[in-house]
This record gives C-alpha cells, structure tokens and sequence, in this order.
C-alpha cells in the first residue's frame, strides 16, 4: 500500500512539473533558417503565460558570442513579434538568434541556430559548415487538428496563391492567444531547431513591466567605489522634454523607465556632485544580455541543393537592392500628446530672439531681451541669476539651465550662443520643485539646430542614441511592387498575430524566385504545448 502511495506521488509531481515546464515555455521561431547578409530576419516568440514583463529581448551572437544586432520587442497576450536587419558587410557562417527577459537572462534564454551567407564571399563556397549540438530542444507537437486545404504541389512564378486553414473545433477552444502563419523558402537538408541556454544563477533584473529599464552605476572616478547621494538625471529632448531624476543610494545605482517611446531615441543621462571637487563617472548596464555559454559545434557537409538554393537567394538579394525593393512596410503609431507644460512647470514668459534684432552672443540675448535674467561674463567664468518675483529680488544661487532640456552647469556652453542659434527662451521667475528637486527660477533654451554638438560627452555625461520599442511594421506585399521588375521575396506570407478562427483564409502571390516554399501554421495551447502544422509547395 505504501509503495502504491509514493509511486502516486512520484506521478503526480511528475505530471505538476511537466505541466509548469508547460506553462512556462519560452520558444523562437524565424521566418527561415538559411539568410544572406544583408537581409532582413523575421521571428515570433511566445512568452511563459505567467510573464509579467512588458518588454522581450531579440538578440543576434556570433559564434564567438559577440553580439551582432538586438532589438526591444513589447510583448502583447504573452507574445511578441519584431525583426533584426542583417549587415551586409556579414561574414558566412552560423549565428544564434536568442530571445530572453532581462530579469530572467541569466537563468534562460532560448536560442535558434541559423545560417547566413555572405553575397560576395557565401557558403556556396565551402565544403563544410559548422551544426550546433544541442540536448535540451524546445519541442513542438505536430497536430492533425489544423488543416491546411486547397494548397496546390506547384505555382507558377508569380501566381495567386489561396490556401484555407482549418481548425477543429476542440482544438480551437484550448488555444492560447493568436497563431501565426507563414510562408517561406525552405531546403530540407537544412533545418534547424531552437534550444534552451538554462542556468541555476540566482542573479536577476528588474521586471520591465511598463517599459525598457535604463541602469547603471555611479562610481567616485578615482576609488571605483559606489557613491551615495548623488543626483542623476535622464533626458529625452524635444519640444517638451522627457525628464526623470533618481538619487543613488549606498550602491550607487539608478533606475530610469521608458514606456512612452516608440523607436530611435536621442537621450542624455548626467549627474551632478553636490562637491564640485569629488570625481564621478557613470558606467551604464548592458541593454542586451552576456554572451552566457556558448553551444559545441560539429562539421557537417553542404549538399548541392542547399549550394544551388544559396546561389540562387545571393542573386535575389542582390537584384532586391540594386531594384531597391522594400522587404518590410512600418506603421506609424502615432505620437503620445505632450504634457501641457514642461517638468518645470508653466512659464513666467518665453521669448523668441529671432523675432529682434540679431544680438552675437547670450550676453547681449539676456541683456536685451531675457528680462530677469541677469547673465555676466567676469574673465571668462560666466554667471547666471534669475529674478524671484514673489520676493521681488534675485536668487542667490544659479538657476535652472537646460538646454534643448538638458541640464548644464558650465555656462561657457552657452555663451556663445547669439539670437540666430537660439529658437526659444523659456524663462521661470520663481521657485520652482519637480519631487524632492527644487530650482531657483529656470531658464530654458531651445537651440535652432538641436544637434547638441555644443554639449562634449565626459564621465558625468553620456549621450545615448538607441533603439525603444521597435515600430510595429507588417510584410510588404507583392501588389505594391513595380509590376516590371521580378518580385525577389523569398518570404511570400508572415502574418504573427492571426486572431484565431475555424476557417482562416491565407491570400498571397508567388514571388519569382524558384524553389521549395513551406506554409506554416504555428500556435500554442493553454497548458503550454506548441503546435504546428505545415505544408510544402514549389514555385517553378
């Protein structure tokens, strides 16, 4: 009886944890296996249901682990989808195409293997390749309970392809979330598999769960030891700029959010001792994860077909640029209405210095137009004062400075500016608090370039141009192509978020480029098994 009993209970942990792994399944998948440089990888991943992040890393190593290209992905219903662009200038051989959650990369990443040619120096030249050995591979279930109809063995270059995808009724009811369908080039003697990178580190991040996290730490430049108290601020500049402060503790770090941005962003990070004779720098975190352990490789031969298929996608690539043929179509999400006032609150007065006579430098802008404003220049060590209307006297201390939102201290920065460099001026006459932040009046300057060369990145001061979330973008279809010049898609469907449905229709035309094509169908269930069903065509 008691054997009976802990053999019970072995089955039941058994059957929990298998179906935790379930749940928790973390799987990649790219449009294709087999690239040229210079094109553009397509990937869905789909998130453990338990997930509370709202940002999912895409990444892209080498066989070095050196990192080639990485996005942001934000990830909707427990899903994400997004691309990477391949350089050109990439040399043949394999990558490993990774996704992750920051707070969780250290312990698990899942990783696909893919190969890339190089269109001038390309894997058709080689006899051998190097294949990943991998154990722990993310398995997907075939399903006979997805049916793809009406899908013909051949098309003809450029005809109308309509397939219909239909979903048994059972089945339908345990899918989690969207499917997603595709159809792309394929060669059978090369397909890969995606694989778990898992570690037992106790290390972890923050949960992104409104946005992307920028960290990092501030460290005395001199001892490299950590240092408290100290004010760090982050800008996004624009017409009304993005403004966050933290102030580090013991450890010296700081935190700052971005949820509201969508693609490339210019950004400053800063910080200011409150000792001017104290020497600080700030060492920012890795956006992307480490390299972590990287997989063994074995040789394996190149077949003559995978040789033919390489040759013929290079010459593709290569007329898709030279035809200049856009790959992906980007949607504009629109722009997030501004606050109604900047940080630092509702103006005193803003003045434009273009409007009057053109003055040479920011002493005679303040002396003549910026009223209240008191900016002198003594043997080359400028000063700034703003009037405190309340009080009906000036500020003892320096103002607020920004310029084009930034703040600055050295006012040699400025100087130089006349009325022709200065857009706007807006001017603060009172005491003004943003937090635990006060400022003794603010005086804001909009330059008309806004290409901040005049503010020099040092160890307190570091300019940071990078990607946020990537722009929501959809396949560029073949009816917007020039109807006399050869359509070179290699990737004919990609839809990532298919509402599912028990009759789902899939509409596209065959590109001119020969060859296998494969109509995939992939989905997830509730208790966490991927599934998938497919179907091979050719173009001839």
């Amino acid at each position: 009886m008691k054997k009976r009993i802990i053999i019970l209970l072995v089955l039941i942990v058994h059957l929990t944890n298998g179906l935790a792994a379930g749940k928790s399944v973390l799987s990649l998948f790219t449009d294709r296996d087999v690239y040229v440089s210079g094109e553009t990888l397509l990937a869905k991943i789909y998130l453990p249901s338990d997930n509370l992040s709202r940002i999912v890393y895409l990444d892209m190593v080498n066989e070095q682990g050196i990192r080639i290209s990485g996005v942001s992905l934000e990830i909707k219903k427990n899903q994400a989808d997004g691309y990477l662009q391949l350089p050109d200038s990439l040399s043949s051989g394999s990558y490993l195409v990774r996704a992750y959650l920051k707070h969780t990369a250290h312990q698990l990443k899942v990783i696909r293997e893919i190969k890339i040619s190089n269109r001038f120096d390309g894997l058709e030249k080689m006899n051998q390749m190097n294949r990943v050995e991998c154990s722990s591979v993310v398995q997907t279930r075939n399903t006979a309970k997805i049916e793809i109809a009406n899908v013909s063995p051949v098309y003809s270059a450029g005809s109308q392809i309509h397939a219909d995808v239909e979903i048994n009724r059972d089945l339908l009811d345990s899918i989690d979330g969207d499917l997603f369908v595709s159809i792309a080039q394929m060669d059978p003697s090369f397909e890969s598999v995606a694989f778990f990178e898992k570690s037992s580190s106790a290390e972890s991040g923050l949960v992104e769960k409104k946005g992307i996290v920028i960290s990092g730490t501030v460290l005395n430049r001199k001892t490299k030891k950590p240092t408290s108290g100290i004010t760090v601020y982050f800008v996004v500049p624009d017409s009304i700029p993005g403004f966050q402060y933290y102030k580090t503790q013991s450890d010296g770090r700081f935190y700052f959010m971005l949820d509201k941005y969508c693609g490339s962003v210019d950004a400053f990070v800063e910080c200011f001792r409150e000792i001017p004779t104290e020497p600080l720098t700030i060492k920012l975190d890795e956006l992307y994860a480490e390299s972590g352990s990287l997989p063994r490789y074995n040789k394996q031969q190149i077949t003559e077909e995978l040789r033919n298929s390489i040759l013929r996608n290079v010459d593709a690539v290569t007329f898709q640029k030279v035809f200049n043929q856009p790959k992906l179509r980007f949607h504009d999400v629109g722009k997030q209405a501004p606050d109604s006032y900047p940080y630092y609150g509702e103006v005193s007065c803003t003045v434009d210095p273009q409007l009057f006579v053109d003055l040479p430098d920011f002493t005679e802008v303040s002396r003549e137009l910026l009223h209240g404003v008191k900016f002198r220049n003594y043997n080359n060590e400028p000063t700034m004062q703003v009037f405190n209307n309340p009080m009906r006297n000036y500020f003892d201390e320096m103002p607020l400075v920004l310029l084009d939102g930034i703040p600055i201290r050295d006012l040699n920065i400025i100087k130089g500016m006349g009325s022709t460099d200065i857009d706007r001026v807006d001017i603060c006459l009172s005491e003004r608090f943003y937090g635990n932040l006060r400022f003794p009046g603010v005086v804001a300057i909009y330059s008309t370039k806004k290409d901040y060369s005049r503010l020099t990145e040092s160890d307190q001061l570091i300019h940071l141009k990078f990607e946020t979330v990537q722009v929501p973008y959809s396949l560029e279809v073949s009816e917007n192509l020039d109807s006399n010049i050869p359509d070179l898609r290699q990737v004919i469907y990609w839809n990532p978020t298919v509402t599912k449905n028990s009759k789902i229709l899939v509409d596209c035309r065959a590109s001119s480029v020969i060859g296998l094509y494969k109509l995939v169908v992939r989905g997830r269930l509730i208790d966490g098994t991927l599934i998938s069903t497919e179907k091979q065509l050719e173009v001839k």
